[in-house]
Parts: C-alpha cells; structure tokens; sequence
C-alpha cells in the first residue's frame, strides 16, 4: 500500500532517517515503537504523504485512501462536531452525495429517454456500492462511533473544543471514514479505559491496513502483527506481536552484550601482543598491526543504553495523606447551585507503602483530586492534610511547567537549556551510594552530551515529559502523584519508570488508563462511581475480571482472562458498586509490600546464583595443584547451594500468596 524506498530526513544537524525503507502491505497491522525523539510522528507523515523526505522515494498504491490521526489534528473551528466528522467521512459521504444529486437529477429529467436511462444505470450502480460500504447507516455509525469515544454534544464548534476533545473527533472521523490504510498516532491518549476496550475491538475488526503508535501495550500485543522499532536512524522489523518482539529482543540484547564482550577480550589481546614491541616487522605482522588498527576503528553499534531512575528519596514517616469527609465540585458556581459533586464523602489515610490506582470515566474527578492532595484547589468540604515529612512531587497530566506556550511564565523554560532545567533543582544528586553531576544523570535518561545544551523548544513532547520526570525525581520526594504518566513517554521509559516504582519506598497514587501500567504499579483502586471513591483490593486485571463476574447473568465465571476477553463483554449499564468492606470474606492472604519485594528479588537473585554456581563447579572441575584454593571453592559452593535451597523455598512459598 505504502513504501519508502531509502527514505532519507534531517532536521539541520539532526538527522532522523538515513536510508530507511519501509514497506506497509495490503491488511497489514503495525505497530511502531522506538524512543521518544527517534522520529516516529515524523515517520508517520512521511508515511501520510504531509512530509516531503529530504531523500530517497514514497511510493503509494493508485487511488489507495489514507487517514492520519496525529497528536495535534487540524480541523475547521467553525463546523460542528457532526458536520466535521460527515465531511471526513470519504466516499460514503461522497456516495451519498452523488446518490442525492443523480436522484434529484432524474426526478427533474425530461423526456430524454437517453438521459433517463443513464442516471438509471448510475443509480443502480452507486446503490450497489453503498450497500457494499454502508453507507445508507452512515449518519447512526457516526453517532454510534461518537458516544463510543465519549463525544455526546455533535453540535457543538469545533473551535471550542479542547485538544483532547478534538483528539477524539478526529478519530471518530477517521474510523467512520474506514481507509485503506490507517495511520494512528497515539491514538488511547485522552480515552478513559472503557473507550480503549472499544477502540481495541474496533481496531481488531477494521479491514484495512493498520500503522499504529501508542504507549498502551495491551493494545499493541493484541492489535499488531508486526513490530517495527526506529531507533537511530533504523527501522527493525519483528514479524510478530508486541509479546514476540519482547522476546526477540532480548534475545538480541544478550547476543549483542556477548559479541562485544568477545570484541573486546579479541581487542584486548592484540593491544597485548602489540605492546610487547614484535622484534621483526615480518609482513605478517604488519598485516596483524593493521588488523588491530583497523578493529580499533571499526564503527561498532552500542547496545542501546537505559534510564536509570534509582530511588533517592527523603524517609517517609508512618502519616503520608489524610483525607476526612472529602467533598468536592467541579466549581464554586456548581457548589452554590447544588448540583451533584465530583466527589464526597471520601475518607482515607494513605499509609507510606501505598500503591494506589484511580480510576473512572473521563471527567469524573480523578485530576481533581490529585489538585487536592497536591494542594492546588480547596475542598468544598471536609479536610485533607499531608504527613510533616512529606515530600511531594506531581507528576501532572500537562506537564505545564515544560510545555508552556511560549510568551507564559510557563513557557520561559522553552528558552532554557535542557541542563540548565535540572541544575535548577540540583546541580548534582546521590544515586546508588554515587554522586552524579546533572549531565549524568541527564545521560542516564537518555539525553546524550550534545543534546543537554540545546534549548527545551526543540525537544519533542515526550523528551519534554521525560525531562520533566527526571527533574522532579532528582528532588528526592517520598510521595509522588501521577497524572496520566503514560502520555507521550516512550514504551522504554515506562518500563523503567515501572521498575522504578517497584524500588520507591513512599507512597504513589496514580491516575491513569493505561492498563498494563496499573497492573504493574498498583495493588489497590479506587474507582470513581457516582461522585464516590469504592475500594477495590487488587490491581486492574483483577478489578476487570471482578466487573466481568459482576456484569454476568450466571455469576462469577471462574478463568475469565482479562482484559482482552472483558472487551468482548463490556457491560451496557454501569456496574454494580463494588463493596465497601470486605471483612465478612475471607480471602486468601495477600503479599504485603516489603514480601513482594522480597519476591520480586530472588526471581532476579536465583538466576544470578545459579550462574555463580556453574563457575565454581567449572573451576573445580577444572582441577590444580592448590589444594588450599580448591577447598575454598568447596566450601563457597556448598555455602552457595544451601542460599539456593533457601531461596528456593522462599520464592515457592511467597508464589502462593496472592498477588
């Protein structure tokens, strides 16, 4: 459908591609993923034909229909919500226009018996090609597509809307306009969990060809059927799913650190033999000094670097947040009003171990109240107070003090250099018992020398995002707030940013509808249901599957899998109220914190001690005249076999604690 043909393009001294190629097949569904500022979105116009390459060809099927939904769509301010989505709906709009004119035409037609039967036949003909694209329902799919995505107001400017608002109109057109290729550019940002279900089942049903960015991974292992990563300058291909290219990768991870392990120690003796100073300069030596000269300067590709966030945090005492009788309305004028709340009678102590989801539908409070524990707006009612060793750190959902518009008090760190923005809160930092100056620990997540002194503008709105993280976790906070923290990060950081959380010793609320980020961050939810927080303990797979039982006509169903199999059975009406106590049942005993972090130790700790104990049986093996070194060696290998036994044990009998 689409090919690029060694696509080459460059922003002035930045180069993106350099002799890339890229081809999208008929029905194809793939995913694109790779660092923020890699060039994805850029990829993604070139593949839309909005961006000329600086090199190389595009190359695209006659009269093949291609939509991109970008993260910034533009659209007429001045249509309505319905008309713009009726005026980007393609050829069924075009269909039903012509229908329109050619059966207006031939109730008006003369006597002409020629003329009669020549609309008669058009007639006949775009009648059998609206039945094939459906076009005769095209006004009740639009409506149907627009409730689906939250979109209930169709008369509405598009003008007034916001830019997440608008992110979802330009979707709804896009898959009412059903193209032969669609090209979706993080499409679940500004969708609540029950629209990323739908768009999940829709975008698994769509007839044509798929290219899709998102940092949803559920999404992309279960839509995809090939992976390709760009990262400098290359796009690698993975002719499978999100969960095989996991699995190739680290295969390919482990290969490379092998083959440079071996570069090296090969490099290492030829320095060694040449600094021995050969005597004779025989020509095969000569040719042996060459070779060394030329594996010296051989272009060699680095494996790919990784954030590093360790914790570095102030202690947390045993009071982190408070919250009594906690009410609150969208505004003052609301409260005056009596109209219904966002939230009340909501009362909770956060204990300094929390993991803590909230989640609901879009517009039902959760930024909210995030403000409140922040302390950025005032309850209506109730109180909420913060420990006197808190620390806090938001991570908030706009990230606005690094994506201001330029002219704002906002804005002003556009013009700063990218080092100088985490100067301002450190100019050096502890981590893992080292001090790291800011370029560091500016390199640690990823932003290399050259690029830390360049102004923040230039930077994409992920690299802001992940700059904005790395400035806030370098203040050592013990209580951090997340905001929708998925948005615009790349699906390395977010790995990292997961394992990070696992580390953290504070206490972590996260709002967010991403779901394989809440399954690994959380251990309990919140979920917003008629303007109150009901508790839910588990993370969100769990909570999915509780709904699914709730929602069903036979009860509980044992094995139900989520969340892939709860799309297909996604309840009409909201669900039943999960109970507020659950002291009655008596539930098998959960992991504590501190144990599942213990468990998730030894499952990296017993690999490790495995590959100690091949090397001391190897060396043991291998035998020698020292018998006073060959009885050390048995004496830490016996040592080291009853730390297995042990930790054998342990990880078996944390395993059977529910997680």
């Amino acid at each position: 459908m689409i090919s690029l043909l060694g696509v080459r393009k460059d922003f002035g001294i930045r180069t993106l591609f350099d002799d890339l190629t890229l081809h999208v097949g008929e029905k194809e569904r793939l995913g694109l993923i790779g660092p923020n500022g890699a060039g994805k979105s850029t990829l993604m116009r070139l593949l839309a034909g909005l961006e000329p390459p600086g090199g190389g060809e595009r190359r695209t099927l006659p009269q093949a229909r291609i939509v991109l939904v970008n993260q910034e769509p533009e659209m007429d301010p001045e249509r309505t919500v319905l008309e713009q989505v009726f005026a980007e709906s393609g050829e069924k709009m075009q269909l039903l226009q012509r229908y329109t004119a050619v059966s207006d035409a031939l109730a008006h037609a003369s006597d002409n018996e020629a003329c009669t039967e020549a609309l008669l036949a058009e007639l006949g003909s775009l009648n059998e090609r609206m039945d094939q694209s459906q076009a005769w329902g095209l006004e009740q799919q639009i409506r149907e597509v627009l409730d689906r995505l939250g979109i209930q107001d169709t008369q509405r400017r598009v003008g007034d809307l916001s830019g997440g608002y608008r992110k979802r109109l330009a979707l709804a057109s896009a898959l009412v306009a059903d193209p032969d290729v669609l090209l979706l550019d993080e499409p679940t940002n500004h969708l609540d969990a029950d629209c990323i279900q739908w768009l999940q089942g829709y975008l698994g049903r769509f007839s044509g060809a798929l290219v899709l960015i998102t940092h949803d991974r559920y999404v992309l292992d279960q839509v995809t059927q090939r992976i390709v990563e760009v990262d400098r300058g290359e796009a690698q291909s993975y002719a499978g799913n999100y969960a095989y290219y996991l699995a190739r990768k680290a295969e390919q991870e482990a290969s490379a650190q092998a083959s440079e392990a071996k570069f090296k120690g090969a490099l290492r003796r030829e320095l060694e033999w040449l600094s021995k100073g050969p005597k004779a300069r025989s020509t095969t030596q000569k040719a042996r000094i060459q070779r060394i000269e030329a594996m010296q300067e051989a272009p060699r590709r680095q494996v790919k670097g990784q954030v590093s966030l360790a914790s570095n945090q102030r202690r947390l005492g045993k009071r982190a947040i408070e919250a009594e009788d906690l009410a609150v309305w969208a505004t003052d004028a609301a409260h005056a009003s009596g109209a219904e709340p966002l939230l009340r009678n909501f009362s909770y102590d956060f204990s300094p171990e929390d993991r803590i989801g909230i989640i609901g539908p879009n517009g039902s409070g959760k930024s909210t109240l995030l403000d409140l524990i922040a302390g950025r707006r005032l309850p209506h009612g109730g109180r909420i107070e913060l420990g006197a060793t808190v620390k806090l750190a938001y991570f908030d959902q706009h990230s606005e003090s690094l994506l201001g518009e330029a002219g704002t008090a906002s804005g002003k760190l556009l013009d700063k250099k990218v080092i100088d923005v985490v100067k301002e809160a450190a100019s050096t930092v502890e981590v893992e018992g080292s001090q790291l100056s800011a370029s560091q620990l500016l390199e640690r997540f990823l932003f290399p020398p050259a690029q830390q002194h360049q102004p923040v503008r230039k930077l994409s709105g992920g690299e802001r995002r992940r700059l904005y993280l790395c400035r806030l976790l370098i203040e050592a906070p013990n209580v951090l707030l997340l905001d929708e923290p998925t948005n615009d990060l790349d699906v390395q950081t977010l790995t990292v940013l997961e394992d990070f959380l696992e580390d953290f010793r504070g206490c972590v609320v996260v709002v967010s509808h991403d779901r394989y980020f809440l399954d690994r961050t959380v251990d309990r939810l919140f979920s917003f249901e008629n303007s109150e927080l009901h508790r839910f303990e588990g993370n969100y797979s769990a909570y999915l599957e509780r709904q699914a039982a709730l929602a069903s006509p036979k009860g509980p169903v044992v094995g139900v899998k989520a969340p892939a199999a709860v799309a297909a059975a996604s309840p009409a009406e909201p669900p039943a109220p999960l109970p507020r106590s659950t002291a009655a049942a008596k539930p098998v005993r959960k992991r504590s914190f501190k144990e599942s972090r213990e468990l998730g130790d030894l499952e990296h700790q017993l690999p490790d001690w495995g590959n100690q104990r091949s090397g001391l049986e190897a060396q043991l093996a291998a035998g020698g005249a020292d018998y006073a070194a060959l009885e050390g060696l048995t004496q830490q290998l016996g040592e080291l076999l009853e730390r297995i036994h042990r930790g054998e044990e342990r990880w078996l009998e944390l395993s059977e604690l529910a997680g």
